[in-house]
């Protein structure tokens, strides 16, 4: 792919960024605009997650884990992927990034080019994902609902209850249930 192809990529793309206010965030944005991207910064974290989005990218600190977790269970529940900003020497996150599950983790000082570039590589990716014929993703929740029928001894409904209870408890999509029933079931 060309320079221009993958920047093309950010064409229209409507984003917000959730952090505190700083000059490098509002230049990042402002970058983003030029590009053609609809880029808007806001903090503090809302009480809603924001589903107008094409993508989220989200500043995460320890004091703010019972804000995220909520946000961050919603954009996954709309399909939205969300790049998290962590100070990645802080071991003390690690627990609470790998309960958030964000699509993408970069380096919470903001280096424009490596963010734009973590930017559309989660969008390709994002939309590769989408782009997964529905006969794969119907294939992968009959594998999870056979494995956990093999593991749990259950029926076929009683498998299918459990998955579409285990999406609902952790506000997921069925494919990303069954994915999750088979990594784990195969470890």
């Amino acid at each position: 792919m060309t320079e221009q192809s993958l920047l093309a990529t950010l064409a229209g793309v409507r984003l917000h960024l959730f952090h505190p206010d700083a000059q490098s965030v509002r230049a990042f944005c402002a970058s983003l605009t030029q590009l053609g991207c609809q880029a808007q910064h806001s903090w503090p974290l809302p009480a809603q997650a924001p589903t107008d989005v094409h993508l989220v990218i989200v500043a995460v600190e320890p004091h703010y884990q019972q804000t995220l977790l909520p946000l961050l269970r919603a954009w996954r529940q709309a399909n939205i992927p969300v790049i998290a900003l962590a100070d990645c020497q802080n071991a003390r996150l690690f627990p609470l990034l790998i309960e958030l599950q964000p699509t993408a983790i970069a380096e919470r000082t903001l280096n424009p080019f490596a963010l734009i570039v973590q930017v559309i590589g989660t969008l390709q990716a994002t939309r590769q994902h989408a782009r997964q014929p529905v006969k794969v993703k119907s294939e992968r929740l009959a594998q999870a609902k056979g494995m956990l029928m093999r593991e749990y001894g259950l029926d076929e409904s009683g498998a299918y209850r459990f998955m579409r209870s285990e999406a609902m408890n952790t506000r997921s999509s069925m494919e990303y249930t069954a994915e999750r029933v088979i990594n784990s079931l195969q470890k």
